[in-house]
């Protein structure tokens, strides 16, 4: 029996090495596309309604030695300095006011650090909402990586989901090269970068597993985690399926119990604070 288990210690050890080798050399930047000023009961349904918070829109920014990757592209550029009703539209912000300066933006983000938006090799995305996929065109040249279900939802939301889907961040997009996934990923095929299916917060959306040497697992949630909130519980203010969000919520905190990880949220503000933003994880 002892011969057994020290046989499957050594078959699992060997296949977890290649990927920890893989991992090296991989940097991670958490920066935000701004603020955005909101009833905080569209985080968090039935709880705090009517409260008005103001929450970061979380950007991610990743140095494989395979490409370099940016997760999500936050509020469209012309939204920025107070501009937001010529391009959203006064309905949409009164609801989510965007406080988003023009060096706030992804591609000012990235050369802060050193990249040009050029270099970019893929996007990522976590779903198409108008905080989350607004500047998918300064990135032409780029792989766009999303859910094939989340690409039917943009361009042909059902109603009550059409306010959050800003057609004109897009419209223009139907060349992109476009990764239409259904399901989980392997990025670089070295378990690094893992897209997860974390469908809920709508038809499509998926997560991102961001395995690092240094810091570890990490799980960037997007919106199937708005805030700890939602991980202890709370039911996602906006969310397509109520079940699927749910179901969502739980296999990211099953990962991250299996992996010793972190959940990271897209709106989180306690967390955000506590983060680095300068200077990337390793």
């Amino acid at each position: 029996m002892m011969w057994r288990q020290a046989l499957y210690a050594c078959a699992v050890l060997g296949l977890m090495a290649p990927a920890a080798q893989a991992a090296e050399g991989i940097k991670l930047y958490q920066v935000s596309s701004g603020q955005l000023e909101m009833d905080k009961g569209w985080l968090t349904a039935m709880r705090d309604v009517g409260k008005k918070i103001s929450v970061p829109v979380a950007m991610y920014i990743i140095d494989h030695p395979r490409g370099l990757t940016v997760f999500d592209t936050g509020n469209n550029v012309d939204v920025s300095d107070g501009k937001c009703e010529s391009y959203w539209g006064k309905g949409l912000c009164g609801a989510f006011f965007p406080t988003q300066k023009r060096e706030e933006v992804i591609d000012r983000q990235l050369e802060k650090l050193g990249y040009k938006a050029d270099q970019v090799k893929y996007v990522v995305y976590s779903h198409f909402h108008l905080d989350h996929a607004g500047n998918i065109k300064l990135f032409p040249k780029a792989k766009h990586v999303v859910q094939k279900e989340e690409l039917k939802a943009a361009w042909w939301p059902e109603k009550f989901q059409s306010a959050a889907f800003v057609l004109k961040d897009y419209d223009a997009t139907r060349d992109y090269d476009f990764m239409q996934l259904t399901g989980d990923f392997d990025l670089f095929g070295d378990g690094s970068v893992v897209v997860l299916d974390t469908k809920g917060h709508t038809q499509g959306h998926q997560s991102l597993q961001v395995r690092l040497p240094k810091t570890g697992t990490l799980l960037l949630a997007g919106d199937a985690v708005y805030t700890p909130e939602n991980e202890a519980g709370a039911i996602p203010g906006i969310t397509w399926s109520t079940t699927h969000s749910m179901q969502s919520i739980d296999r990211l905190k099953l990962i991250r119990d299996a992996t010793q990880g972190q959940i990271w949220y897209s709106h989180g503000i306690e967390q955000y604070a506590e983060h680095q933003h300068d200077k990337p994880y390793e």
